[in-house]
């Protein structure tokens, strides 16, 4: 894959990270027409966030005039989001929805290979049809069976759960290169008896607030420290479990000129940093939904996820 020299405090922190132990591969799977086979592809996160990397795998194979998706949540109230944001940090007490969790912290050094599946696009229009009966995005109902689906492997299953949310800031934020990291995050919490339509609740409620933007500026902010300074950070923090449980993130959907490509799917996965337990993803390529997790919970996780979303949309 063609790199670029271009840099940003947000790939100065993915770098470091790397250099703390974490991987930093962005995972991408192509499932050409007629095959069985897939071609496994990783990106870092270094060079490009998710969506930049799977622009430039597309553009790779040919598909030049692609635009990457810019954001719904432009943010422009910069002070009042970071004041906001470190008061959170200074003083999470303040934070009404916020309940601690612990689970295992298993060894660093096991692998564990991405799981994933490709919906029909029969599948997938009845998925989107479902979701519009509930009137929520499609995003916001797989969050909720993703977390159901990983509950019994909690050690305390019934409290609420941290999760990070990648934002896409294309259109808020521009860079020369338009496949760089343009990312930022939120961290909804999740309990067992949320509802998709109160998660979306939630996930709008922190998007209106700034949380993305403000998250970015703290990240910005920390420019200021070497790379040096920015591993030992890393490290140390790392030697505790993260404050989110893991990515749950949605690329979108991807509507390419079945004259310009030979792919029936692609899969994709965040990476998992130490202290996650697990890194998932889902993208929509040309009608069809595909799901993939990867991480430290058994591989019974795909399948409990899929049949989450099957059984309330598919019967």
């Amino acid at each position: 894959m063609n790199q670029t020299n271009f840099t940003n405090t947000s790939s100065d922190w993915f770098r470091a990270s790397e250099a703390a132990g974490d991987s930093m591969a962005i995972v991408y799977g192509r499932i050409p027409k007629g095959s069985d086979q897939i071609e496994w592809c990783h990106v870092s996160h270094c060079d490009c966030d998710g969506i930049g990397g799977f622009t430039r795998l597309l553009r790779e194979r040919g598909i030049k005039n692609l635009t990457p998706p810019q954001t719904k949540h432009p943010f422009r109230k910069i002070f009042s989001a970071l004041w906001n944001r470190c008061m959170d940090v200074l003083f999470p007490e303040r934070c009404t929805d916020r309940t601690d969790w612990k689970h295992n912290v298993a060894s660093e050094s096991e692998e564990h290979p991405v799981g994933w599946h490709l919906f029909t696009k029969e599948e997938t229009q009845r998925i989107i049809d479902h979701c519009r009966e509930l009137q929520v995005t499609v995003n916001s109902f797989l969050l909720k069976q993703l977390d159901q689906s990983i509950r019994q492997e909690i050690l305390r299953p019934g409290e609420k759960v941290s999760w990070m949310i990648p934002v896409n800031l294309r259109g808020d934020i521009e860079y020369p290169d338009d496949t760089a990291n343009h990312v930022s995050c939120i961290e909804p919490k999740i309990a067992t008896d949320d509802t998709p339509q109160s998660i979306q609740r939630q996930i709008l409620r922190r998007l209106k607030r700034g949380e993305h933007r403000a998250n970015f500026l703290l990240l910005s902010l920390g420019g200021i420290f070497s790379h040096a300074t920015k591993v030992r950070l890393l490290k140390k923090d790392r030697t505790k479990p993260a404050g989110n449980i893991g990515a749950f993130s949605n690329l979108g959907v991807w509507e390419i000129d079945p004259g310009l490509t030979t792919d029936e799917g692609w899969i994709f996965c965040p990476p998992r940093v130490t202290g996650q337990l697990l890194g998932a993803g889902c993208v929509t390529f040309n009608g069809r939904l595909s799901l993939a997790t990867q991480g430290k919970f058994s591989p019974e996780r795909m399948e409990r996820w899929v049949r989450n979303i099957r059984e309330p949309c598919l019967r």
